[in-house]
């Protein structure tokens, strides 16, 4: 796969987030400040989670070397009513 800022190849691998989910929220939810900020609506999740070891496990990012930086096609994992 190639980097759609500088067309270098991309290394393929995953994402590990320890004890905590991790997921996506609208740009409102996402400036929230102070105390507002231990609750958000709208996220969508990403990743599989494991309690028992306490970390979510996300596949398909990738990573440029040329750019520093880290792209990824993501499944949510959950599904919300809005």
């Amino acid at each position: 796969m190639k980097c759609p800022i500088c067309n270098n190849e991309l290394l393929e691998g995953g994402i590990i987030v320890d004890d905590v989910a991790c997921g996506w929220v609208p740009m409102e939810q996402f400036k929230k400040k102070g105390i507002k900020r231990l609750m958000y609506t709208g996220m969508r999740t990403i990743g599989e989670s494991s309690i028992l070891l306490n970390q979510t496990k996300i596949p398909n990012a990738y990573f440029c070397k040329n750019c520093n930086k880290i792209m990824g096609i993501f499944d949510v994992t959950n599904d919300l009513d809005d």
